[in-house]
């Protein structure tokens, strides 16, 4: 029967009919029950979330976990899960499949509960909606990567929104290229100082990457990836985690400005050897 699946499949490839490529509606759709335990208390006013939400958004891109959508203001971010990650609903899935996936969207959604309760600044999240409701009552504009208006209702759907960052590669790269040295000092400052307080709560990002999961929000850095946190788990300690931050952002001031880095390095150095532990003293 397996082999003739295979052989099916491959013929509908052949003539056409593979999947589309990017963003779809049937990719952030899902057939999930509402579930208790990710229901989270709303801390923006229905006022609030009903002007945020009161504009056009556009696509913006994808990581691992979503779809992103800028408004048109420019000044937050909608981002839809994937659900083809998480999906279980889908014919012949064998158990140890539907077992994986189960525990992708467990981990991602406990992620983003971590975030919302502990780290809504340090992450610029303001609103979590993990589960289809029937209160909201919004139905909300997308243009798609082709240009492609969609209305989807968003009381079926999982989403979250994020404040608008500055991805903080091109953040700083604007700065250095200006010679706006010291503010570009600051916000470096900044991102070591936020992945420090993360990390002194117990809390992990195994996707640590200075390149795409770190922006920044009128000059206060902010994780902008927030599907990766692990609570309860062996966290590194706050020293290496710095490190490893550290060493990407040298690489970075080294193709930027050369001449900065002993500076950079120096003023990291200050801040990481606060929490060096006393065993490599």
């Amino acid at each position: 029967m397996k082999k003739y699946l295979g052989i099916l499949f491959s013929l509908l490839f052949l003539f056409g009919c593979e999947r589309p490529k990017g963003f779809t509606l049937k990719k952030i759709t899902s057939n999930y029950e509402p579930s208790e335990k990710w229901e989270v208390t709303p801390t923006l006013s229905e006022e609030t979330l009903l002007k945020i939400l009161d504009q056009p958004y556009i696509y913006l891109g994808s990581g691992n976990h979503t779809y992103a959508f800028e408004s048109f203001d420019g000044k937050f971010v909608i981002k839809f899960f994937k659900q083809k990650h998480m999906r279980i609903q889908t014919p012949f899935l064998s158990q140890a499949k539907i077992e994986k996936r189960k525990n992708e969207r467990e981990e991602s959604f406990n992620s983003y509960i971590i975030a919302y309760t502990h780290l809504k600044e340090e992450t610029g999240l303001l609103f979590l909606h993990l589960n289809k409701t029937n209160h909201l009552g919004i139905s909300l504009k997308l243009i798609d990567q082709h240009g492609t208006s969609t209305e989807i209702n968003l009381d079926e759907m999982e989403f979250l929104i994020q404040k608008r960052a500055s991805l903080a590669f091109d953040y700083l790269g604007t700065l250095i290229e200006h010679g706006a040295y010291g503010d570009a000092l600051i916000g470096i400052r900044s991102l070591l100082n936020v992945v420090a307080k993360r990390n002194q709560m117990g809390i992990y990002d195994k996707d640590l990457q200075f390149f795409k999961n770190f922006g920044f929000i009128n000059g206060q850095a902010v994780e902008i990836d927030i599907g990766e946190y692990k609570i309860g788990v062996d966290v590194p300690n706050t020293y290496e985690e710095l490190l490893r931050l550290s060493y990407q952002i040298s690489e970075f001031v080294g193709e930027k400005a050369p001449a900065l880095v002993s500076v950079v390095e120096s003023e990291m150095n200050e801040i990481i050897s606060q929490y060096k532990p006393k065993n490599l003293a």
